[in-house]
């Protein structure tokens, strides 16, 4: 790493006050430096910046420019530049080996655009590349993080309304690992779902996927698995789960699998698909719902934090970790921007995981 520090006593502080003790009731000594720290990994969805739903529940096809422009302005006032140089900081705090992220964006756009003319040239010029504007935030904080694996999701383009006639802006998602660079990498894997949320006035399919890496830290390799899957409708969703689920069932390394799973913790169903396949989820939630995750407003412009479910979680299999604390961060009122925005409309879960 290019930046060691003395900043344990500051991450054991931050623990004791907002995370938990896996199975025991001892405080973590103190970290001297990133090369003796535990196992640390994190998950955020970083927020493309607009909800889709609108778009999605459009009832007439000549609805979506006005439509497309409303997110488009939403995206845009969401300021992911700044909002990445604050979520660098906070990686910048705990350092993990290993960060999935989800909704990676890549925002495209044509102008003018050809969508109603069969959309024969796709939208190339770049407006925002949010994996780009996060890796030269960390390069900022001094850090080196790398891209491990990703995988390429939804990629839509639309009709844009605009003063002067109609644009293309082009989406795509994805799905990305980050690795320091003291992290050995290996067998990187992508794949999307079988099953997907079709849009059928749009035209649209949600895709989702998966990405994989081997990653060593201390000598020991883990399978690392980031996923995102679907929000909007359950039985998709469950369907995604037990694909990813029978894809990992004869791994034999230890599985940390992260991500934002849209599925409640501790009674939806997709949580307790995850459960029941042997998977321990990493987070001890009290009764007061502590570790919620989701979400803030659309703006992300809410004085008050209001995060109520828990959906981004952290589960292992084939581990046993001796000790474990997990809390999460981006969710407290001083973590907010200058502007008033919320680093995401999610907080990003970070677990400090100690093996044997």
């Amino acid at each position: 790493m290019s930046k060691i520090k003395l900043y344990g006593l500051f991450v054991i502080f931050i623990l004791v006050i907002s995370g938990c003790e896996y199975a025991t009731d001892r405080v973590w000594e103190p970290i001297q430096t990133i090369d003796s720290q535990p196992l640390t990994v994190m998950t955020y969805n970083i927020y493309v910046g607009s909800s889709a739903e609108p778009l999605l529940n459009v009832e007439n096809i000549l609805q979506a420019p006005a439509e497309v422009e409303k997110m488009y302005n939403n995206v845009i006032a969401a300021d992911f530049p700044n909002r990445a140089a604050t979520i660098a900081k906070t990686i910048e705090t705990y350092q993990p080996h290993l960060i999935g992220l989800q909704e990676i964006s890549l925002v495209r756009r044509q102008s003018p655009g050809d969508f109603l003319s069969g959309n024969p040239t796709p939208a190339e010029d770049v407006e925002l590349d949010y994996l780009q504007i996060l890796l030269n935030a960390l390069q900022a904080e001094g850090l080196d993080y790398k891209v491990a694996a990703q995988v390429k999701n939804l990629d839509v383009e639309m009709p844009l309304l605009t003063a002067a006639g109609l644009d293309d802006i082009r989406l795509t998602d994805y799905d990305v690992i980050l690795s320091r660079s003291d992290v050995g990498i290996s067998r990187p894997t992508s794949a999307n779902y079988d099953t997907i949320l079709t849009i059928e006035l749009l035209g649209l399919e949600i895709e989702r996927g998966y990405a994989t890496v081997d990653a060593t830290v201390e000598g020991t390799t883990y399978r690392f698995v980031n996923t995102h899957l679907e929000a909007f409708t359950e039985d998709v969703r469950v369907a995604q789960t037990q694909e990813l689920i029978d894809i990992l069932a004869d791994e034999p390394l230890p599985i940390i699998l992260l991500g934002d799973f849209n599925t409640r913790a501790t009674h939806g169903t997709g949580y307790q698909t995850i459960i029941s396949a042997g998977y321990e989820d990493l987070w001890q939630m009290d009764s007061d719902g502590t570790g919620n995750t989701c979400c803030q407003d659309d703006n992300i412009l809410n004085d008050i934090s209001d995060l109520t479910v828990r959906i981004d979680q952290i589960f292992v299999r084939n581990l046993q970790p001796t000790e474990v604390m997990t809390h999460t961060v981006g969710d407290k009122s001083t973590d907010r921007l200058e502007s008033g925005l919320w680093p995401s409309d999610h907080a990003g879960v970070v677990a400090l995981i100690s093996v044997e």
